[in-house]
């Protein structure tokens, strides 16, 4: 996402710009051309939202999600731009929450001229103060990519306040590199909290047309693995586009998969709405005869 902000440098200059149709307001003094704002998507203006916040306070230290958010990480769905290490700047204002920690220089980074807590810093606050599903989610792309280890977070975090410790290290216990999107990242969290078992991830299974993966595999005592799919809603449509091929013929393709798999294997399978209502998805797995608890675990 690459969009030019202009600046406004005088106050004639600002009411120009504000007057020009073909600009949106990103920030006090900050424009970019309406099109591209308009057609960004919300995690892509989120981003835009940070660069500007850098932009019109120099020197300023992102952290937390927007930190993940430059790092090119999942970073779930803040509305407030996160900084730290300055006491003069307010706790909240214009949209900025600021902390006014300390931060070391070993934990900051310089990317793309914007300076920000180091990846491991980041992830490890996050696991403290933000949503449990998008510390799981963070974590285990940065571990897929091989940005950082669990060691390295867990040092981060020792660099940290007292707020949230148990919250984090339950993170780092819990994250796993398997996980190939942040749907199934959230998916094993929702698994947790209806107390099913714990899956195994990115299961082989040989078939008659292939070898093929699962997502999930629960394996039952005295029965046939239950295999579990997430499927988010535009998975086709990009699988599709990403190999020139027909979306009516991905499907196609995805159906005969899942009918090599269920010789060996119950199904389970689930979307997005069911994952972001995890009673839904217990009804789900206990139909497929996945055991789940009475009641939800809490989350956080």
């Amino acid at each position: 996402m690459e969009l030019p902000l202009l600046s406004a440098c005088a106050a004639h200059d600002a009411e120009r710009l504000h007057r020009d149709p073909g600009l949106r307001r990103v920030r006090r003094g900050l424009y970019a051309a309406a099109e591209g704002v308009d057609a960004l998507a919300r995690w892509d203006r989120y981003l835009l939202d940070v660069r500007a916040v850098a932009a019109s306070r120099p020197g300023a230290v992102l952290a937390r999600e927007s930190a993940l958010a430059l790092a090119g990480l999942p970073f779930g769905a803040p509305v407030e731009v996160f900084t730290i290490g300055d006491p003069a700047t307010p706790g909240v204002r214009h949209g900025v929450r600021n902390s006014h920690v300390a931060v070391a220089a070993a934990d900051l980074e310089l990317d793309d001229g914007i300076l920000r807590c180091s990846t491991r810093y980041a992830l490890a606050d996050l696991a403290r103060r933000g949503r449990q599903s998008d510390a799981v989610a963070a974590v285990d792309a940065a571990l897929r990519r091989g940005d950082t280890t669990i060691e390295g977070i867990a040092d981060a975090l020792g660099r940290q306040g007292p707020r949230g410790q148990r919250r984090a290290r339950w993170v780092l216990d819990f994250a796993d590199p398997r996980s190939e999107s942040v749907g199934e990242s959230w998916s094993r969290v929702a698994i947790h909290r209806v107390g099913a078992p714990a899956p195994d991830l990115q299961r082989h299974v040989p078939t008659a047309l292939g070898d093929r993966w699962l997502d999930f595999c629960f394996d039952l005592p005295g029965r046939r693995p239950v295999g579990g799919e997430f499927d988010g809603l535009v998975k086709y449509g990009a699988v599709a586009t990403a190999e020139g091929r027909d979306a009516a013929a991905v499907v196609i393709d995805e159906k005969r998969r899942e009918d090599a798999i269920r010789v060996s294997h119950d199904m389970a399978r689930w979307i997005w709405d069911d994952v972001l209502h995890p009673l839904r998805l217990s009804r789900i797995l206990a139909a497929a005869g996945v055991p789940v608890a009475s009641t939800l675990l809490p989350g956080w």
